[in-house]
């Protein structure tokens, strides 16, 4: 071989090594990427154990936000945080790294927001954050507690929702503790003075509070002193205007039908369109309670069957108008679908969530506004990753991503 025809040989098979070196490089950079993301698969998401409170004009969402990353289902690295976030707008205002040890000696488990005072927010993750709600700063720990730090437990929580050693009340205005002493312990909302409760009936404080879900978001039926509106089948009909109060119907009332029509009531009930609403109700604002009027429908014993609701009004729009939330369709994870309806019957606007659950339900007092979290349709996935704003003058919507 001359020496020009082994200078190009070897220059062709240069090329050949450098093709494959590349070609493999580029095989483990891909490789790499997609490992990376499944390892790596970070999903950020809300709890709906969250408050509102206004802070210079702007309402905040405060409530627990966690990052989450991990290999496998079996094991998965959480970072929890307190935050206060600009309802509107989704920026973040503020962050607490709810990194407290527990009795393991680790910074795992769960965190719950317990509530709120005028003054400061309560968080609980191994120990307990009081939290300054306009600056976000943390102003005291298990140890500023000083003579009750020792009887406050550090047992990590199993779920969010499922405290029943810390819980905050509202009409009590304070944290109330169950000690590990046995005893039961409060710490003052405002004054966050600590102080032995005295009291017999301490434990019922302390009863199992339900996860917020659709289900318990909607009601089948109300009326007001001007009109009675109900969705109904044949079944809750034929119930209502015999007052049959037998085990069958008892039964069928228990076990709400599928597919169900909207019906008024005027002395004699009428179904008022001919939509087909499934799985339906109305959508139930959970910071407004609500009192059924004293009239003879409130008498009538299998009305109030129904109608026993969870006390929460329903949401009404300017003009009076209600809110009805239904389903695409039976299937689990199909999506929740929001119908604006005059007390004729006449719909205005109707829209479609991408929820398969609703957990959280915000109606701006001041604006026609309605803000919503759930967990997204066509999958199971339980997790809160968007915030969603409806503007129930139109039923338009907007929505932002939890980062």
């Amino acid at each position: 071989m001359q020496q020009s025809d082994l200078i190009d040989e070897i220059r062709r098979r240069s090329r050949i090594a450098r093709g494959i070196i590349l070609l493999i490089i580029t095989f483990f950079v891909i490789f790499f990427c997609v490992m990376r993301s499944i390892i790596n698969d970070v999903a950020t998401y809300a709890q709906p154990d969250a408050v509102f409170y206004e802070n210079d004009g702007r309402v905040v969402m405060a409530t627990v936000i966690t990052y989450q990353s991990g290999a496998t289902v079996s094991y998965e690295a959480d970072e929890k945080y307190a935050e206060g976030i600009d309802l509107e707008s989704g920026k973040r205002l503020w962050r607490v790294d709810l990194d407290a040890k527990n009795s393991r000696d680790q910074d795992d488990g769960e965190a719950a927001l317990l509530g709120q005072s005028a003054k400061y927010l309560f968080f609980w993750r191994n120990e307990l954050y009081v939290i300054d709600k306009q600056t976000g700063k943390v102003i005291a720990q298990n140890d500023h507690f000083e003579n009750l730090k020792s009887k406050m437990s550090r047992e990590p929580l199993s779920t969010y929702y499922n405290h029943d050693s810390y819980i905050y009340n509202d009409s009590l205005q304070a944290v109330l503790i169950k000690g590990n002493d046995g005893l039961f312990y409060s710490i003052d909302g405002n004054t966050l003075k600590p102080a032995i409760i005295n009291n017999d009936a301490s434990e019922q404080y302390f009863k199992d509070r339900p996860e917020p879900r659709y289900n318990n978001l909607v009601i089948p039926a109300y009326h007001t002193d001007r009109y009675t509106l109900a969705l109904l089948d044949n079944q809750y009909l034929a119930a209502l205007q015999t007052n049959n109060f037998m085990e069958g119907a008892l039964s069928k009332l228990n076990k709400p039908s599928v597919r169900k029509a909207l019906y008024s009531y005027d002395g004699k009930w009428r179904k008022i369109n001919s939509e087909v609403y499934i799985n339906g109700g109305f959508l139930v604002n959970p910071l407004r309670h609500y009192q059924q009027p004293a009239d003879s429908l409130a008498d009538n014993p299998t009305f109030k069957q129904l109608a026993g609701n969870n006390g929460y009004a329903p949401i009404s729009l300017k003009n009076g108008s209600l809110l009805l939330a239904h389903k695409t369709s039976t299937e689990n994870t199909a999506a929740i679908l929001l119908t604006a309806l005059q007390p004729d019957g006449k719909k205005l606007w109707e829209m479609s969530t991408n929820f398969a659950d609703i957990n959280l339900v915000y109606q701006h007092p001041d604006k026609h506004q309605l803000y919503l979290m759930g967990q997204p349709a066509g999958k199971y996935d339980h997790r809160m990753k968007k915030m969603l704003c409806v503007d129930l003058s139109n039923g338009s919507m907007t929505a932002y991503e939890i980062k």
